[in-house]
């Protein structure tokens, strides 16, 4: 909810502190590059002190921030309050991704990593209904404060009920690739060609995600001519399916391919460049269902991808390093998800819509070739 929170906040703002609509984009902007810079140190430490001690922190920071937002009197605090609340975003994902490696075994991982990330998604939604709901009750300030109260609620849940799994438990760690104990992450990064690939291919997949939350509604509308609420609706149904397609992504990974992480990748990045492909040929005379049907087919791939990709990374290092690694990907990923909707956008306005998303579709079909070369690697060094 808290990451979520900016795009319901944001006319609230705006009408009390009459900034531009570029000094509100720095919020969102704001929050991502704090948690970048946040991301590898966050993860050493998630190495070092455990995922429960990170897990609190994180709560307690992104907790406190949201508080101090409710008393911020100009805009500029509002913006130091978000980049406080970035560094406690910058961990969430490296604790709560090593404290599911630890405690589930490797084919059920993937479909636990689908249900940590399906809360993103849920707790986007929860903040779209809720927030305008308490702002045109009261005022957008008791919206920041509530949010920030229940993750200060959730950090002391975390802290009673959370426990360290430890690390050294026979069947429960074990990974995709042959490790020989390199404890360092130059030595794992240079020994393992598989793991440079998903380092490459996380920011493709990143930025397809950002470009279609971003463009979707305001392609639809300017160039397909859909109302603004049939537009919306596409939205809402790819946000849907990659809610479902989180969960559903590791499912198929965990029980089709018995742990395989990579053909399903491979599949999923196929689908999705198809799919990109495809929206991106629709003209006014497209028949509306076939227009949802896509944008559920997007929603599904470019947005239901992260929770494989995820353990896949976490899965091809050893133990002892997973948080640190979880950094890297995160630090990376973050990169196209901040990159991707003004690439896109400078894309749409000097060559067209269709360019733009033909882009996309490339981009995805660059994933699917590396997740191609993955399995290829895998099979020769079997």
């Amino acid at each position: 909810m808290g990451s979520y929170a900016w795009g319901p906040l944001a006319s609230f703002i705006r009408d009390e502190y009459g900034v531009s609509r570029a000094q509100l984009g720095l919020l969102t902007s704001t929050l991502y590059l704090a948690s970048i810079l946040v991301a590898v140190p966050s993860g050493i430490l998630v190495d070092r002190v455990g995922a429960r001690i990170m897990l609190i922190l994180c709560l307690l920071i992104m907790g406190l921030s949201f508080c101090l937002i409710f008393v911020a009197s100009t805009f500029w605090l509002v913006i130091a309050f978000t980049a406080l609340s970035g560094i406690g975003y910058g961990v969430i994902n490296q604790a709560s991704s090593k404290g599911i490696l630890l405690w589930f075994p490797r084919k059920r991982r993937a479909t636990a990593m689908g249900i940590k990330q399906m809360g993103v998604t849920l707790g986007g939604a929860l903040s779209a209904v809720l927030i305008p709901i308490i702002a045109l009750g009261s005022s957008w300030r008791w919206s920041a404060l509530i949010i920030g109260v229940l993750m200060l609620l959730m950090a002391f849940v975390s802290g009673g009920f959370y426990r360290e799994r430890p690390e050294k438990i026979s069947g429960m760690m074990e990974t995709n690739q042959e490790t020989h104990g390199k404890n360092n992450l130059f030595m794992n990064f240079i020994s393992n060609p598989i793991l440079l690939i998903v380092v490459l291919v996380m920011p493709f997949m990143a930025f397809s995600q950002s470009s279609v939350a971003a463009f979707l509604v305001l392609y639809l509308d300017e160039k397909i001519g859909l109302s603004l609420g049939l537009a919306g609706s596409c939205l809402t149904i790819a946000m849907i399916a990659g809610t479902a397609g989180r969960i559903v992504w590791g499912l198929i990974s965990d029980i089709c391919f018995h742990g395989d992480r990579i053909r399903p990748a491979f599949i999923l990045s196929l689908i999705g460049a198809l799919s990109l492909g495809g929206i991106g040929l629709i003209h006014a005379e497209t028949n509306v269902y076939t227009i949802f049907i896509l944008s559920a087919f997007i929603g599904f791939t470019t947005i239901g991808w992260n929770a494989l990709l995820m353990i896949l990374g976490a899965e091809l290092v050893v133990p002892e390093l997973v948080g640190s690694y979880m950094g890297i990907f995160i630090s990376i990923a973050f990169v196209g998800i901040v990159t991707g909707p003004p690439a896109f956008g400078y894309l749409a306005d000097t060559f067209g819509y269709r360019t733009a998303w033909t882009v996309l579709s490339i981009t995805s079909f660059l994933s699917s070739a590396g997740f191609a070369y993955m399995y290829f690697l895998q099979r020769k060094e079997s």
